[in-house]
């Protein structure tokens, strides 16, 4: 009984770990391993739970349901407004942003904020290949393990031309705290991050910005208070004194996983900015509606 206990946690450690294993055979290439991996531990689909075939991450009738963002947006921080003749959001006008230019994939909405739990908040790791897969590959390839292949390295989804225009150097993701890190046991900001620096073969600097307090739920307080919260939230990582002072032109994308007020990315950004990155851009997965 003892032994099968411990068959089972192994089982489990092996699952908790499984989105690390699937990004390392993909670099590799090894599509048998990764068959094996897939009958082992079969994906579900983000919205609907249910196992999705070998090679793809999402059902077809659930991509419809998606609020993938089109049409017009801020010009700031990408998120959608009613009209092109509206060239900045709300809260871009009262609050103005220090970062160049942001990019969102999805509208965070009552269809995303559960897959947007899970992988924040459930140990569902995996699902940051799916909203890669979303970013730059689901137009052009239905298998995702395509995806770090050299094969689909020069798409042109939205955001993958985006992202190529800003002339980006580095990427970097919003660090969390240590105490949410031990409980959590990753940073789903990094998770992104990684992979995108991965495909576009960018430099990745994962602790360049580092949580120093760990401050109250943002949800609570209104815009101008969230920033006001965590003015001493962050600091830099004085260890990369010399490489901004070397590279006077550095220009870094910033990755998260939700923006809604853009607090975090503003507090985040300014901390880069008086460091010496003069070019700071934004990237989120999902992002609010804007205010008229």
């Amino acid at each position: 009984m003892k032994s099968f206990r411990c068959f089972l946690s192994f089982l489990q450690m092996i699952k908790q770990h499984c989105s690390s294993v699937y990004f390392k055979l993909q670099r590799v290439k090894l599509p048998i391993a990764l068959r094996l991996l897939s009958a082992l531990f079969p994906r579900h689909c983000p919205v609907c739970a249910k196992p999705v075939p070998y090679g793809t991450l999402i059902h077809a009738e659930c991509q419809t349901v998606l609020p993938f963002i089109f049409g017009p947006t801020c010009l700031r921080c990408g998120k959608p407004v009613s009209s092109s003749a509206q060239e900045y959001c709300y809260d871009c006008r009262t609050f103005p942003k220090s970062f160049q230019k942001g990019l969102s994939l999805f509208l965070y909405n009552k269809e995303t904020r559960p897959i947007m739990s899970a992988f924040k908040y459930h140990n569902n790791r995996r699902l940051a290949d799916f909203f890669i897969w979303e970013l730059f590959f689901q137009q052009y390839s239905q298998n995702y393990f395509h995806i770090y292949s050299k094969r689909y390295s020069h798409s042109h989804s939205r955001i993958y031309a985006a992202i190529e225009s800003l002339g980006i150097d580095a990427v970097i993701p919003v660090p969390i705290h240590k105490n949410k890190y031990k409980k959590r046991g990753y940073n789903q900001a990094e998770l992104l991050s990684r992979r995108i620096a991965l495909i576009f073969n960018l430099s990745h600097y994962p602790d360049m910005l580092i949580r120093s307090v760990d401050t109250l739920p943002q949800k609570q307080f209104t815009p101008q208070a969230r920033l006001n919260n965590l003015k001493k939230a962050f600091r830099f990582n004085s260890r990369y004194d010399n490489l901004v002072q070397t590279n006077a032109s550095l220009s870094v994308l910033l990755v998260d996983d939700i923006y809604t007020s853009g607090a975090t990315m503003e507090a985040c950004t300014r901390i880069l900015l008086s460091a010496g990155i003069p070019n700071v851009c934004v990237l989120s997965i999902c992002i609010g509606m804007a205010r008229d």
